[in-house]
C-alpha cells in the first residue's frame, strides 16, 4: 500500500520591484563573509510540521510559511456555536405569531453575549416592528374606506393584511434558515427598516 506525501505549502513571496543588481546582504569583494550559523531552527509548535531545509552551497536555509487564516464574514461577525444558532434562529421565528416579543427577549439578554445573536435578534425585531407599523397603515386605510364601502374596506384591508404575513413569513423562513446554518443576510429595506442596532 503506497501513501502519497503531503503536499508542502506554497512559499512566501516577496512584492515589490525586482533589481538586478545584487543582493544587500552579499559582500563586497575583497571583504570577508560571514560564517553560516550552525543553529538549528527553533522547534515546531505542537500540531504544526517543521519548516523544511534547503541546501544550497552548503549553506542552510529556513523556508518560512504562513498559516493560513479562516475566511472571515462578511458581515465581520465572529463564528458562533450552535446555540448561538438556534437562537438567532428562534429570534425569527417568533416574528410572524407573537411580533416583537421573542426577538426584543432575545435582543436585551444575549446582545452582549454574541455579536451573531445581537445581529440577527436586531434584524428580526426590526421587521416585527416594520411590520406592525404597516399593519397599523393598513388599519389606517381600511377605517377610511369603511367611511363609503365596509365591503370595500375589508376587501382591501384583508388583501393588504394577507400580502403582508405572507412576505414577512417568506423572509422570516429564508432568515431564520440562515441563521440557523451561522450565515448572515440581509433583509430588503422596504420590510425591515433599521430601527434597532
Amino acid at each position: 500500500m503506497t501513501t502519497n506525501p503531503p503536499q508542502p505549502a506554497p512559499e512566501q513571496r516577496v512584492s515589490g520591484p525586482v533589481s538586478s543588481a545584487p543582493l544587500d546582504a552579499l559582500p563586497e569583494p575583497g571583504q570577508r563573509a560571514a560564517a553560516p550559523s550552525r543553529e538549528k531552527p527553533a522547534a515546531a509548535e505542537p500540531g504544526e510540521p517543521a519548516a523544511p531545509e534547503r541546501e544550497e552551497g552548503g549553506q542552510t536555509q529556513v523556508i518560512t510559511r504562513e498559516r493560513a487564516e479562516p475566511a472571515a464574514d462578511p458581515a465581520g461577525l465572529p463564528a458562533a456555536d450552535t446555540n448561538d444558532h438556534r437562537q438567532a434562529m428562534l429570534s425569527y421565528l417568533g416574528v410572524p405569531f407573537l411580533g416583537p416579543v421573542i426577538p426584543l427577549g432575545i435582543y436585551l439578554t444575549r446582545r452582549r453575549a454574541s455579536a451573531f445573536v445581537r445581529y440577527h435578534s436586531a434584524q428580526a425585531l426590526n421587521l416585527s416592528i416594520t411590520a406592525l407599523l404597516y399593519t397599523v397603515c393598513i388599519l389606517i386605510l381600511a377605517t377610511m374606506l369603511a367611511l363609503d364601502s365596509i365591503v370595500v374596506a375589508l376587501v382591501v384591508g384583508v388583501a393588504l393584511a394577507a400580502a403582508l404575513w405572507l412576505a414577512t413569513l417568506g423572509y422570516v423562513i429564508l432568515a431564520g434558515s440562515r441563521a440557523n446554518r451561522g450565515h448572515t443576510g440581509r433583509i430588503p429595506g422596504w420590510l425591515c427598516a433599521t430601527l434597532v442596532r
